[in-house]
């Protein structure tokens, strides 16, 4: 047997592994479609790494991460970068601990598991752009992300996103943007408002007065954090530059 197929025959009969639950699906799900959006674009893999807390955010545990790693489906750098640089950077990580700054690609053998993994699920990272793609189409005024006054409003004319909460999932055109696992109160009473408005275009700041607490500071940091860890990156938050409100739009591709 060619070590090809052997390394074919193995990966296959991990499929099989109690190992492979819903949580870990849903996180290899977000590692495939970093890695096709990769391929799409031509770009380094490494430029559409996924940070260990969206992982985590998805369902995956620090052991799931550990065993990816030991199989060789997955590899790990530390992310030097910041948010304001142009480009990412990185420096190759070592073993099997990870901080909040680790960052995972799928390998080949890797992307070759994960396809066998999902493969009908209907979390292929190709169905999920391609039910983006039919998003964007329905809104043709998504030519800027940054225009509330016009995108907005005429997106939501087309597709609106849902909060479940009781599962405390947000989702838009059936695919998961974010699942909390743990307690998110400020995000949560967002979410809920958008939810009980219709997702209006915008809403007004609905976080309980704090007199300890410096409340456009406070909204500030729960819409950042709402952008954060996407399972699929199809939302965006932003304030409305009084820090007194929110408004939410649709993401621009990344094809």
């Amino acid at each position: 047997m060619s070590v090809n197929k052997k390394a074919r025959v193995d990966w296959v009969r991990d499929t099989t592994s109690p190992l492979i639950n819903e949580p870990f699906r849903a996180g290899l799900a977000v590692l495939w479609r970093a890695y096709i959006c990769a391929q799409y674009t031509g770009a380094n893999v490494w430029n559409h790494s996924v940070r260990i807390g969206r992982l985590y955010e998805a369902g995956m545990t620090g052991s799931d991460l550990r065993w990816m790693v030991a199989k060789n489906f997955a590899a790990n750098s530390l992310e030097m970068s910041g948010y304001q640089d142009a480009n990412r950077s990185f420096r190759r990580g070592s073993g099997y601990s990870f901080n909040n700054d680790a960052c995972l690609i799928l390998t080949r053998s890797g992307a070759a598991f994960a396809e066998h993994v999902l493969r009908g699920t209907g979390r292929s990272p190709q169905a999920t752009l391609s039910a983006l793609a039919a998003v964007v189409n329905r809104s043709s005024a998504l030519a800027s992300s940054w225009q509330p006054a016009v995108t907005s409003t005429r997106a939501n004319s087309e597709v609106k996103p849902c909060w479940d909460a009781v599962r405390r999932e947000l989702s838009l055109a059936g695919l998961i943007v974010k699942r909390f696992r743990v307690p998110a109160r400020n995000q949560e009473t967002i979410l809920c408002v958008f939810e009980e408005e219709g997702w209006a275009e915008h809403i007004q700041d609905p976080l309980p007065v704090t007199h300890d607490i410096d409340a456009p500071t406070r909204l500030h940091d729960a819409i950042n954090r709402l952008n954060r860890c996407q399972i699929n990156p199809l939302l965006r938050f932003h304030g409305d530059g009084k820090g007194t409100g929110v408004f939410w739009e649709l993401s621009q591709p990344d094809m």
